[in-house]
Protein backbone atom coordinates (compact mmCIF):
# COMPACT_ATOMS: atom_id res chain seq x y z
CA UNK A 1 0.00 0.00 0.00
CA UNK A 2 1.27 3.37 -0.86
CA UNK A 3 0.08 6.44 1.21
CA UNK A 4 1.10 9.75 0.09
CA UNK A 5 1.90 11.84 2.99
CA UNK A 6 2.75 15.34 2.35
CA UNK A 7 5.91 17.52 3.08
CA UNK A 8 5.43 20.24 4.27
CA UNK A 9 8.39 22.69 3.29
CA UNK A 10 9.97 25.30 5.82
CA UNK A 11 9.48 28.71 4.91
CA UNK A 12 12.00 29.68 2.46
CA UNK A 13 14.25 32.58 3.47
CA UNK A 14 15.60 34.82 0.91
CA UNK A 15 19.62 34.21 0.97
CA UNK A 16 22.17 36.46 -1.47
CA UNK A 17 22.19 34.47 -5.00
CA UNK A 18 24.94 32.29 -5.03
CA UNK A 19 26.48 30.59 -8.27
CA UNK A 20 25.28 27.13 -8.09
CA UNK A 21 28.79 24.50 -7.70
CA UNK A 22 28.59 21.20 -8.13
CA UNK A 23 29.57 19.10 -5.20
CA UNK A 24 31.55 16.03 -6.03
CA UNK A 25 30.33 12.80 -4.23
CA UNK A 26 32.98 11.25 -1.74
CA UNK A 27 34.78 8.61 -3.10
CA UNK A 28 33.41 4.69 -1.38
CA UNK A 29 35.08 2.16 -0.87
CA UNK A 30 33.79 -1.08 -2.76
CA UNK A 31 31.65 -3.06 -0.43
CA UNK A 32 33.02 -6.61 0.36
CA UNK A 33 32.04 -9.73 -0.69
CA UNK A 34 30.86 -12.65 0.88
CA UNK A 35 33.10 -15.48 0.39
CA UNK A 36 32.23 -18.84 1.83
CA UNK A 37 35.09 -21.81 2.30
CA UNK A 38 34.52 -24.20 -0.88
CA UNK A 39 35.02 -28.09 -0.16
CA UNK A 40 37.34 -29.38 -2.35
CA UNK A 41 36.10 -31.02 -5.01
CA UNK A 42 34.90 -34.83 -4.72
CA UNK A 43 35.53 -37.48 -7.24
CA UNK A 44 32.28 -38.80 -8.62
CA UNK A 45 31.97 -42.28 -10.03
CA UNK A 46 29.95 -42.18 -13.22
CA UNK A 47 26.07 -42.38 -12.71
CA UNK A 48 25.73 -45.54 -14.77
CA UNK A 49 28.11 -47.33 -12.31
CA UNK A 50 26.05 -46.12 -9.40
CA UNK A 51 22.94 -47.14 -10.42
CA UNK A 52 24.05 -50.30 -11.48
CA UNK A 53 25.44 -50.86 -7.95
CA UNK A 54 22.59 -49.79 -6.79
CA UNK A 55 20.22 -52.38 -9.20
CA UNK A 56 22.80 -55.31 -7.63
CA UNK A 57 22.63 -54.23 -4.44
CA UNK A 58 18.89 -54.17 -4.57
CA UNK A 59 18.20 -57.80 -6.30
CA UNK A 60 20.52 -59.37 -3.47
CA UNK A 61 18.33 -57.60 -0.85
CA UNK A 62 15.30 -58.92 -2.87
CA UNK A 63 17.00 -62.42 -2.53
CA UNK A 64 17.44 -62.48 0.71
CA UNK A 65 14.09 -61.31 1.87
CA UNK A 66 12.43 -63.98 -0.45
CA UNK A 67 14.58 -66.56 1.30
CA UNK A 68 13.48 -65.37 4.41
CA UNK A 69 10.07 -64.93 4.33
CA UNK A 70 9.95 -68.76 2.66
CA UNK A 71 11.53 -69.72 5.78
CA UNK A 72 9.42 -67.62 7.70
CA UNK A 73 6.08 -69.35 6.37
CA UNK A 74 7.37 -72.74 6.54
CA UNK A 75 7.89 -72.47 10.13
CA UNK A 76 4.23 -70.86 10.97
CA UNK A 77 1.55 -73.66 11.30
CA UNK A 78 -1.93 -72.59 10.85
CA UNK A 79 -4.18 -73.10 13.80
CA UNK A 80 -5.08 -76.47 12.14
CA UNK A 81 -1.98 -78.00 11.83
CA UNK A 82 -1.20 -76.83 14.94
CA UNK A 83 -4.06 -78.99 16.47
CA UNK A 84 -3.19 -81.99 13.68
CA UNK A 85 -1.12 -83.66 16.80
CA UNK A 86 -3.23 -82.68 19.88
CA UNK A 87 -6.16 -84.42 21.26
CA UNK A 88 -8.40 -82.04 19.92
CA UNK A 89 -7.79 -82.68 16.04
CA UNK A 90 -9.45 -86.44 16.43
CA UNK A 91 -12.81 -85.03 16.81
CA UNK A 92 -12.11 -82.39 13.77
CA UNK A 93 -10.96 -85.47 11.61
CA UNK A 94 -13.62 -87.77 12.80
CA UNK A 95 -16.11 -85.05 11.71
CA UNK A 96 -14.17 -83.97 8.35
CA UNK A 97 -14.35 -87.72 7.39
CA UNK A 98 -17.75 -87.73 8.23
CA UNK A 99 -18.85 -84.54 6.34
CA UNK A 100 -16.82 -85.51 3.45
CA UNK A 101 -18.66 -89.11 2.97
CA UNK A 102 -22.27 -87.30 3.29
CA UNK A 103 -21.40 -84.85 0.75
CA UNK A 104 -20.22 -88.26 -1.65
CA UNK A 105 -23.55 -89.91 -0.35
CA UNK A 106 -25.28 -86.72 -1.41
CA UNK A 107 -24.35 -86.74 -4.53
CA UNK A 108 -24.94 -89.99 -5.61
CA UNK A 109 -28.35 -89.60 -4.11
CA UNK A 110 -28.77 -87.11 -6.41
CA UNK A 111 -27.90 -88.63 -9.18
CA UNK A 112 -29.84 -91.34 -8.20
CA UNK A 113 -33.24 -88.98 -7.86
CA UNK A 114 -32.35 -87.81 -11.20
CA UNK A 115 -32.63 -91.60 -12.79
CA UNK A 116 -35.67 -92.13 -10.87
CA UNK A 117 -37.66 -88.83 -12.17
CA UNK A 118 -36.35 -89.22 -16.25
CA UNK A 119 -37.70 -92.52 -15.74
CA UNK A 120 -40.71 -91.31 -14.12
CA UNK A 121 -41.41 -88.76 -16.61
CA UNK A 122 -41.33 -90.89 -19.76
CA UNK A 123 -43.64 -93.12 -18.08
CA UNK A 124 -46.10 -89.86 -17.31
CA UNK A 125 -45.20 -88.80 -20.61
CA UNK A 126 -46.39 -92.08 -22.12
CA UNK A 127 -49.35 -92.76 -19.55
CA UNK A 128 -50.64 -88.98 -20.37
CA UNK A 129 -50.67 -89.69 -24.38
CA UNK A 130 -52.54 -93.42 -23.33
CA UNK A 131 -55.19 -91.27 -21.11
CA UNK A 132 -55.80 -88.94 -23.81
CA UNK A 133 -56.32 -91.23 -26.36
CA UNK A 134 -58.79 -93.35 -23.92
CA UNK A 135 -60.36 -90.05 -23.35
CA UNK A 136 -60.99 -89.43 -26.82
CA UNK A 137 -62.81 -92.36 -27.14
CA UNK A 138 -64.97 -92.30 -24.60
CA UNK A 139 -65.84 -88.38 -25.81
CA UNK A 140 -66.70 -90.59 -29.18
CA UNK A 141 -68.72 -92.77 -28.00
CA UNK A 142 -70.76 -90.65 -25.40
CA UNK A 143 -70.95 -88.47 -28.58
CA UNK A 144 -72.57 -91.16 -30.67
CA UNK A 145 -74.77 -92.64 -27.63
CA UNK A 146 -76.23 -88.97 -27.27
CA UNK A 147 -76.86 -88.86 -30.81
CA UNK A 148 -78.50 -92.43 -30.96
CA UNK A 149 -80.54 -90.88 -27.45
CA UNK A 150 -81.85 -87.80 -29.60
CA UNK A 151 -82.83 -89.75 -32.56
CA UNK A 152 -85.19 -92.54 -30.47
CA UNK A 153 -86.61 -89.56 -28.44
CA UNK A 154 -87.55 -88.02 -31.93
CA UNK A 155 -88.82 -91.20 -33.20
CA UNK A 156 -90.81 -91.68 -29.88
CA UNK A 157 -92.26 -88.25 -29.93
CA UNK A 158 -93.26 -88.57 -34.01
CA UNK A 159 -95.04 -91.84 -32.87
CA UNK A 160 -96.74 -90.11 -29.93
CA UNK A 161 -97.84 -87.19 -31.89
CA UNK A 162 -98.81 -89.77 -34.82
CA UNK A 163 -100.97 -91.85 -32.15
CA UNK A 164 -102.35 -88.74 -31.01
CA UNK A 165 -103.61 -86.92 -34.49
CA UNK A 166 -105.10 -90.79 -34.91
CA UNK A 167 -107.07 -90.97 -31.92
CA UNK A 168 -108.36 -87.02 -32.43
Amino acid sequence: MTDKIEVKKAPATKAPAKKPVAKKAPARKPAAKKVTARKPAVKKAPASKIRKELRDVEREVKKEVKKEVKKAVEQTKTFVEKLEDSVVAVPFKAANKTFMASLGLFSYVQKELDKKFNEFDKKFSKYAKDGEKVFDQLEDKVEDLRKDVEKKVDETRDKVRDTFKKAA
